[in-house]
C-alpha cells in the first residue's frame, strides 16, 4: 500500500509540473521527477501488479463458471473473438455460461438445458426447442448450457466457450484449397494455434517468419510449456512471445545474436531455422544423426560453419528439402507453411 501512495504521489507531482517543465525533462527542484522516471520506477510496477491480480481472479471466476460442468475436465475451448464453425447434418455445438451465437444458415434449432438464450435485438429469452433466424444474434447467460443442433448441417459464427459436439468441424482457411501441398499442414497450424492470428480466416502460407514467431510456433507445438527460466536478452518487448522466448532459452533452442539482443523482428532464413530444431531434437531426446550430402546444391557454399552439421542433419532426415533439385536457398526466408511443415515433421 505504501508503494501505491508513493506512487499515486509522484504522479500527483507530475501533473502539477508545467508543460515547460515537462518538455525540460523534470523541474527545477528536482531533475528526476520526469515522465520516463515515473513510468519506469512507479507506473510499469503498478500496472504489472495489477495485471496478475486482475488475471488471478479471471481465473477463479473461470473456476467458478466451469464447475457446474465438469471444471477443467469439461474440456471447455474459448474463441477468439467472433469465429466460424460448419455443422454437419445432424452436428452440434454446446455453449457453456456466456457467449454469443449467429448462425448463418436457417435450420439451426437451439436447445437450452440450463438458464436462458437472449435474441439480442428483442432482448426476449428465447424458447428451447427454437429454430433460429439466420444473421440475428443470440446471447447465453452465465449460467448458460445451451447446444445448438444443425439437423441438415449449418454454419454459425461463436463468441465464446464451448464444448465441441460431433459432427463439428473447423472450415479450412480461405486461401488455402484441399489441393494445395500444404492444406494438412494448415490444418495443423490451426490446431495447435501456431501462430498468432490462428483464428483468423487467412493462413497467409507465403508470409515470413520472424524469431518471436518461430520460437512461439515451437513453444505451442511442444505443448506451451511452462518455465521458471527467465532469458536476458534486452530487446524482449512483446508479452505474447515472452513465455516461448523463455522456454526456448532454458533449452539453448534460442540464443542470442552476436550483440547479445534476442531480435526478435528479424526474419529467418533457412540456415537459422535448422540450427532451432537442431537444438530442439537435442533437448527433447529426438535423435540427431544423420548428415545429408549437400555437394549436389549449387549454392551450398551460403551455408556457414556454425549450420552446416545442423544443415546436413535436416537434409538427411527430410526436415529440409531443396527448393529445386539443385539449389537449397539457405539465406532464403521461410514463410508460415514451410514453417508449419517442419513443425509437424518435428513435433507431430
Amino acid at each position: 500500500m505504501k508503494k501505491i501512495i508513493t506512487a499515486l504521489m509522484a504522479v500527483l507531482l507530475l501533473a502539477g509540473m508545467t508543460a515547460a517543465q515537462a518538455a525540460q525533462g523534470g523541474t527545477g527542484a528536482d531533475p528526476l521527477v520526469t515522465r520516463d522516471y515515473l513510468q519506469e520506477s512507479f507506473a510499469a510496477p503498478l500496472t504489472k501488479s495489477l495485471r496478475e491480480k486482475a488475471e488471478e481472479r479471471l481465473q477463479t471466476a473461470y473456476d467458478l463458471a466451469a464447475a457446474p460442468y465438469g471444471g477443467q475436465n469439461a474440456k471447455l475451448t474459448f474463441t477468439q473473438g467472433q469465429e466460424r464453425f460448419d455443422l454437419a447434418p445432424g452436428g452440434t455445438l454446446t455453449v457453456a455460461f456466456g457467449g454469443s451465437v449467429t448462425p448463418l444458415s436457417g435450420g439451426i434449432v437451439l436447445t437450452v438445458e440450463s438458464g436462458q438464450v437472449i435474441d439480442v435485438r428483442t432482448g426476449t429469452a428465447v424458447s428451447s426447442g427454437t429454430a433460429l433466424a439466420a444473421g440475428q444474434r443470440y446471447f447465453s447467460t452465465e449460467d448458460t448450457m445451451a447446444v445448438y443442433t444443425a439437423p441438415s448441417g449449418g454454419a454459425l459464427m461463436l463468441d465464446g466457450p464451448y464444448i465441441p459436439g460431433t459432427g463439428l468441424e473447423r472450415p479450412d482457411y480461405a486461401d488455402v484449397s484441399p489441393g494445395d501441398w500444404y492444406a494438412s499442414q494448415a490444418r495443423y497450424a490451426r490446431e495447435m494455434k501456431l501462430f498468432r492470428d490462428w483464428d483468423k480466416s487467412l493462413f497467409r502460407p507465403l508470409g515470413s517468419i520472424t524469431r518471436a514467431e518461430i520460437v512461439y510456433a515451437m513453444w505451442r507445438a511442444a505443448g506451451s510449456p511452462s518455465t521458471d527460466y527467465k532469458a536476458a536478452f534486452p530487446d524482449m518487448k512483446e508479452d505474447w512471445y515472452i513465455p516461448a522466448a523463455n522456454w526456448a532459452a532454458s533449452l539453448n533452442i534460442l540464443r542470442g545474436t552476436g550483440d547479445g539482443k534476442m531480435e526478435p523482428d528479424t526474419v529467418l532464413n533457412r540456415n537459422t531455422i535448422v540450427t532451432m530444431l537442431y537444438r530442439a531434437a537435442q533437448a527433447m531426446g529426438r535423435s540427431t544423426e544423420g548428415r545429408g550430402d549437400l555437394s549436389g546444391f549449387v549454392d551450398a557454399a551460403q551455408v556457414p560453419d556454425w549450420a552446416d552439421t545442423e544443415m546436413r542433419w535436416a537434409v538427411a532426415n527430410g526436415y529440409i528439402q531443396g527448393t529445386s533439385p539443385v539449389t537449397l536457398e539457405p539465406l532464403g526466408w521461410v514463410d508460415r507453411a514451410q514453417t508449419a511443415t517442419l513443425l509437424q515433421r518435428m513435433f507431430a
